[in-house]
């Protein structure tokens, strides 16, 4: 049984716990968090280095980002075990290159995993299982995703692990992408820090990227055109679900019968994978490379003209 140290009990460490808890093949031995916001069954620790002197073999890295790379680095000097680092690993691949020169090529691509969990939800699997199916689509021509999600009334406090809609929600959809797309070149990127509209090239077509934090519920889907717009595929993330025309004619549809939550049954796929298939690349550093130095060359750009707006429901 896998012996896992989760290292920040926010947000996103209750996802975590409850699918770890689903395993048998992980047990959490103790957790790491100088001022825990809510009670667990296992030990915690204020200190890194008294959770890892439980020797696990899977550390966690559930932390604001800012701190993974360093976290990281340190557990790989110090232990032998896996550090599984929450997405996105580092804002700029400065800081992604920096510890890999800490470490060996063998360390790092052997023993940091990142948790791109999207790509690993039910629907993106049987998309990319379909698609394997049909090489005489090609690549797609048009990709479209939007994420949203209701963050607008989110206290300070609970922002403290967030960066921004473009930053945090970026990996989760390129993540997706790397799935069905090669050859990112970003076009033109425009960022309110709560709003983001981003397009870039890919090898046969063109992506468009929105995230949104103002927005009355979450909500997330990929559309996907091949040969101009005759195969039409829509992915929505948040029912797990996959509609497919040709012709305008539906040819497959995929539907969720399972009652694991959303999020739970993204980390269960990704889990699966980390335990039997680390190699995986979803889970790799270079993913996480190609993330970061997108999310800078987005940056770099100057801003795009976008007529931002807002809608307010009548008061009563």
């Amino acid at each position: 049984m896998t012996r896992v140290l989760l290292v920040g009990l926010g947000r996103i460490a209750r996802t975590h716990i409850a699918v770890l808890d689903r395993l048998t093949e992980t047990t959490v031995i103790a957790g790491v968090d100088p001022a825990p916001s809510y009670d667990v069954s296992f030990p915690v620790h204020a200190r890194l280095e008294d959770g890892l002197a439980a020797e696990p073999e899977l550390v966690v890295l559930a932390t604001p980002t800012e701190s993974h790379v360093a976290l990281a680095s340190e557990i790989l000097s110090g232990t032998d075990a896996l550090v599984l680092s929450e997405k996105p690993l580092a804002q700029t691949s400065a800081a992604i290159a920096e510890l890999e020169a800490r470490h060996s090529p063998e360390v790092v691509g052997a023993r940091l995993k990142v948790a791109h969990h999207f790509a690993f939800s039910p629907e993106v699997e049987w998309a990319s299982r379909l698609l394997a199916g049909h090489p005489e689509w090609g690549p797609p021509t048009r990709v479209t995703g939007t994420s949203t999600d209701a963050y607008g009334t989110l206290t300070d406090s609970q922002r403290a692990s967030l960066v921004s809609s473009f930053v945090d929600t970026a990996p989760n959809q390129l993540s997706v992408a790397s799935a069905f797309t090669t050859g990112w070149q970003v076009e033109s990127h425009a960022d309110r820090g709560d709003r983001s509209v981003t397009t870039l090239g890919h090898d046969g077509g063109l992506t468009v990227l929105s995230s949104n934090w103002l927005a009355g519920d979450s909500s997330k889907h990929l559309a996907l055109e091949f040969l101009g717009g005759e195969v039409r595929m829509t992915i929505e993330h948040s029912s797990m679900t996959v509609l497919v025309t040709k012709d305008d004619r539906v040819i497959a549809h995929t539907a969720y019968a399972d009652d694991v939550e959303r999020k739970q049954a993204h980390y269960l796929g990704l889990y699966d994978a980390l335990l039997h298939r680390p190699d995986d690349p979803r889970l790799g550093v270079g993913l996480a490379l190609r993330i970061a130095r997108f999310i800078e060359e987005a940056a770099a750009l100057p801003a795009t003209e976008v007529a931002w707006s807002e809608v307010r429901a009548r008061s009563r």
